[in-house]
């Protein structure tokens, strides 16, 4: 199927990130590369709808003459000097695209930014070779250690009709007879792999890296350093090594939902999801695991199916379709190891591609000799781990010395403000005590300022009473007075002398005045 929306790569603008061309260089010049234009020598080319076998492109100027056309672009071309890496650091590349459909006229090519690539210049770009089952093969001697970017474009006569979007694959690869250093991991690499022992240089056809390439998903990109190294094996054992990859196209999974891989081998369940093999989600979105399966002579094939499970293993989605996906053996990897690699597309069981890889098991003669190495740098490992145990305890002890001086100190200081608390507290109990005291004293007061006032109270109303009475009896008196002073007229009237010789207002004051309250007081 022809994947749409058509995006030519501009090779104007790719040419200006690539390698400048060095008239003159002194090097050996791998790949001749067209003197004219990219864009006139891609128009003007016609390619042959099919393919020979995909060289390595490490062919010497002898092997490429000015004259002789490069890859069926049916030009001739001019010899150009460029500068190119090292012979001895190159690396040789299986780069394949399993299960692509492809129409008639149709045919996938490599770019890249390596000069190997053809510097994103698609008249220069790698083809592409059709195998059987739709997948696509080429080999190419890469730069190591330094990036390579690649990405796939579709040719159709001659012309680009696709070109994959969003950012292009990062391959940085190592030399060959390069161990791995611990830690360390090949980019889009989802699985480690030991690497071969050193040898001289690599030996003609022998391959360094398998990378595998889905078209549309640059991130899903799986880098297989060769061969695969892989422990010694029982020659009784004649499972084989397998490995899924699994592409959740479309598929959103809820939380905690992983894909297991479940069929009809007792290692994948026997069709119990929650027996199944469970799948590891990788960097590109992808999810992997190896397992070994009884793939051999007349055994039989293994039918399988993906399915979405839930956190605690039971079956959420099955994988539509009728038909089951059918694992069977590779054919060229009969009578030598290699390990089957499945690529399953979510709802396409149909199609199941195949990528055999070879792999090497170690002699089980030198097993021993390995374990004795392995117990000696482990010995090493740990001598390391002690002294730097020892040292790290010497620190803690020094630490913890501190840390006692700094408790003690604080031990007293707590011990101070106990005591400074102690103080307080007394003091505020005698506080408390005076407080008790004062309001003791203060209810005492108020008691007796009760009965004064009730006495005081008590004494002004006796007078206010005596007053009254007193007011009566003067104005009784008064009335007496008024009555006597009537009389005493009489008298006036009388001759001198007669009489007492003292006049009186009858009240005993001998003043003549009528008594009030102010003269009584």
């Amino acid at each position: 199927m022809m994947l749409k929306g058509p995006r030519p790569p501009c090779a104007k603008t790719r040419r200006s990130s690539a390698l400048t061309p060095k008239i003159g260089a002194v090097s050996s010049i791998p790949v001749v590369y067209p003197a004219p234009s990219p864009a006139t020598a891609f128009r003007n080319a016609s390619r042959p709808t099919l393919l020979a076998p995909a060289a390595a492109v490490s062919e010497s100027p002898a092997e490429l003459s000015k004259e002789q056309p490069v890859r069926g672009f049916g030009k001739r071309l001019a010899a150009v000097d460029v500068e190119q890496p090292d012979v001895a650091s190159l690396v040789s590349c299986r780069f394949i695209v399993p299960h692509h459909v492809t129409k008639p006229g149709q045919q996938l090519f490599l770019s890249g930014s390596s000069p190997a690539l053809g510097e994103w210049d698609p008249a220069r770009a790698v083809p592409m070779e059709w195998q059987e089952g739709h997948n696509h093969v080429a080999v190419v001697r890469l730069p190591a250690s330094r990036l390579v970017q690649a990405k796939l474009v579709l040719m159709e006569n001659g012309r680009p009709v696709y070109t994959e979007e969003g950012n292009a694959r990062d391959l940085m690869l190592l030399p060959s007879g390069v161990s791995q250093q611990p830690g360390a991991s090949l980019n889009s690499m989802d699985e480690d792999s030991t690497p071969p022992p050193a040898t001289p240089a690599a030996a003609a056809g022998q391959l360094d890296y398998q990378i595998m390439c889905h078209v549309g998903n640059t991130e899903a990109t799986q880098i297989l350093r060769l061969p695969v190294v892989l422990p010694a094996k029982d020659p009784s054992d004649r499972r084989v090594l397998c490995k899924f990859v699994v592409m959740l196209d479309g598929i959103k999974l809820e939380p905690r939902q992983y894909p297991v891989v479940v069929g009809s081998a007792p290692e994948m369940g026997a069709w119990n999801a929650g027996e199944g093999i469970k799948l590891m989600r990788q960097v590109g979105g992808y999810w992997t695991r190896r397992v070994e399966l009884p793939l051999y002579e007349g055994s039989g094939d293994i039918q399988a199916k993906v399915v979405i499970c839930n956190a605690d293993g039971t079956a959420a989605v099955w994988e539509p379709g009728t038909t089951n996906r059918v694992l069977t053996a590779c054919r060229a990897a009969a009578g030598s190891a290699a390990m089957h690699i499945f690529v399953c597309r979510w709802s396409q069981p149909g199609h199941t591609p195949t990528v055999c890889v070879p792999v090497q098991h170690e002699d089980a003669s030198k097993e021993f000799v390995k374990q004795l190495d392995a117990a000696q740098k482990e010995i090493g490992m740990m001598r390391q781990a002690v002294t730097a145990k020892s040292r790290q305890v010497q620190s803690l002890e020094s630490e913890l010395a501190a840390v006692r001086r700094s408790e003690r100190a604080m031990r007293d200081e707590v011990s101070a403000l106990r005591s400074e608390l102690g103080a307080f507290a007394a003091e505020a109990e005698a506080a408390a005590k005076a407080e008790v005291e004062a309001r003791r004293e203060v209810t005492a007061l108020g008691e007796q300022l009760a009965r004064v006032e009730e006495n005081y109270e008590r004494q002004v109303n006796f007078l206010a009473a005596k007053l009254e009475e007193m007011e009566r009896e003067m104005f009784s008196l008064q009335d007496q007075l008024a009555n006597s002073s009537s009389s005493a007229q009489s008298v006036h009237n009388q001759p001198a002398g007669y009489g007492s010789g003292s006049s009186s207002n009858g009240n005993g004051n001998g003043s003549g005045r009528p008594a009030t309250r102010a003269s009584w007081r």
